[in-house]
């Protein structure tokens, strides 16, 4: 008997799970597909149209507007992405909350990842558009730029964002050096908490006697250490005419070990000053990276400034840059499905009103049998006519609507059926009848 419950305790712990794993809803996460959208690039808050000028580097908002048919259900967890063309190259990595539109409540409808290798923008969605299934739309808005990889030269560019086509004349610049200094700085294209900073210095190739320079990071902005380069390079005929120039030239030296660090209390580089001394008419080069400051956020500027002097130059320069962190935005909307009206209480009323009537004519008709037959062909007169009453009022209370295309829920499909479950069970419930018999017939 021992061992009887033994394979009875097993096979129903084997059932059980099996059972449990066939109740089991599996819902897996899809790419919403079905959607019509269109875009708008703008410049400086202008809307680019056919034949606009576009310079390299030049920062354009992209905003793309999207709208999805009924049928198309979103459950949460869905996904939804975005390719720019090949023409369009992104800033820096984001990621940014997709809002409910219209509402001051923050409540979100997804959350959206740009991902500048990929070129891609990946909005996943939350339970927002499970609740509010009619007439959906999003918004997406971030910064592109025409990719200078790609398109290597001054020409008209053709290319479709989402299903709107555009035609630029991209004009490709090669930066101005200045005669004395030019700096600027942006984001790092995988880390959007990087600012990479640029400076050229002597462009014109001047005699600089006791020469210092001397760079302070603001706004928390601190040194990746190890991002330091200044390197010098031989005079060129007609001096430096931009960037792209003097970083095709060979480095004649690399004097980034002259350079002495500023450090905030935690011990972090804020600045560096470089005492140079004489500089025999070499243009200079100099980059590093900078953290910015926990808190910092999407859309703040910081700010950095680079100062110079000589002994033969009449006063110190000083140029200040700054950098707008990048930000993305979106927004979403979608209705809810309108829940059918319950009955009134005249319904009801009116269906009682008939029953009444209805049992004072039978009444009458008991009593008196010569009256029997005016009295019941009014009976049943005021009987119809209650009772059409009674209809007329349920059908006025009570509006049974079709279903339309696309209204209808539907329940996120799990892949799987009971019918194989159930025939394991019963296989498995064979084997354990079976065993029975067989340890009885033993026994």
């Amino acid at each position: 008997m021992k061992q009887v419950r033994q394979i009875v305790w097993a096979l129903a712990l084997v059932l059980t799970i099996l059972f449990t794993a066939g109740l089991t809803k599996t819902v897996h996460a899809a790419e919403v597909s079905s959607y019509t959208q269109t875009a708008r690039l703008t410049k400086d808050g202008n809307t680019l149209t056919n034949g606009s000028k576009v310079l390299t580097n030049e920062k354009l908002s992209a905003s793309i507007y999207l709208t999805f048919p009924d049928s198309q259900a979103i459950q949460a967890g869905d996904t939804l992405t975005l390719s720019l063309p090949k023409e369009l190259a992104l800033y820096t990595a984001l990621e940014f909350n997709v809002l409910e539109e219209g509402q001051s409540n923050g409540q979100a409808v997804g959350k959206a990842v740009v991902d500048t290798a990929k070129k891609t923008v990946t909005v996943t969605f939350n339970d927002y558009f499970a609740s509010h299934p009619l007439n959906k739309r999003v918004a997406l808005h971030f910064d592109v730029k025409v990719d200078s990889e790609v398109v290597t030269k001054t020409s008209p560019i053709q290319f479709k964002l989402g299903n709107t086509d555009f035609s630029l004349n991209y004009e490709k610049t090669a930066g101005e050096a200045g005669d004395y200094e030019m700096k600027y700085g942006y984001q790092d294209k995988s880390d959007p908490t990087i600012i990479k900073w640029r400076i050229l210095l002597n462009a014109r190739q001047d005699m600089l006697r006791g020469m210092v320079i001397k760079d302070q990071f603001g706004d928390g902005l601190t040194l990746v250490e190890g991002s330091l380069r200044a390197v010098r390079y031989a005079p060129v005929e007609g001096g430096i005419k931009n960037e792209a120039q003097i970083l095709s030239l060979p480095v004649l030296d690399n004097f980034t070990k002259k350079a002495v660090f500023d450090k905030n209390a935690d011990g972090k580089i804020t600045g560096f000053t470089i005492e140079f001394g004489d500089n025999y008419k070499w243009p200079m080069y100099i980059e590093y990276s900078t953290k910015v400051a926990p808190g910092t956020k999407v859309g703040d500027i910081v700010h950095n400034t680079l100062t110079w002097k000589a002994t033969n130059f009449p006063a110190p320069r000083s140029l200040t840059r700054e950098v707008r962190l990048e930000t993305g935005s979106g927004e979403g909307l979608g209705e809810k499905e309108q829940t059918p009206p319950t009955p009134s209480t005249t319904s009801s009323s009116s269906s009682s009103s008939s029953s009444s009537s209805s049992s004072s004519s039978s009444s009458s008709s008991s009593s008196s049998s010569s009256s029997s037959s005016s009295s019941s062909s009014s009976s049943s007169s005021r009987s119809s006519s209650s009772s059409s009453t009674s209809s007329s009022s349920s059908s006025t209370s009570v509006k049974e609507e079709a279903p339309k295309p696309g209204k209808k829920k539907v329940l996120p499909s799990t892949g799987e059926k009971m019918t194989p479950v159930v025939l394991v069970m019963g296989v498995l419930l064979a084997v354990l009848s079976v065993s029975i018999l067989r340890v009885r017939k033993d026994s």
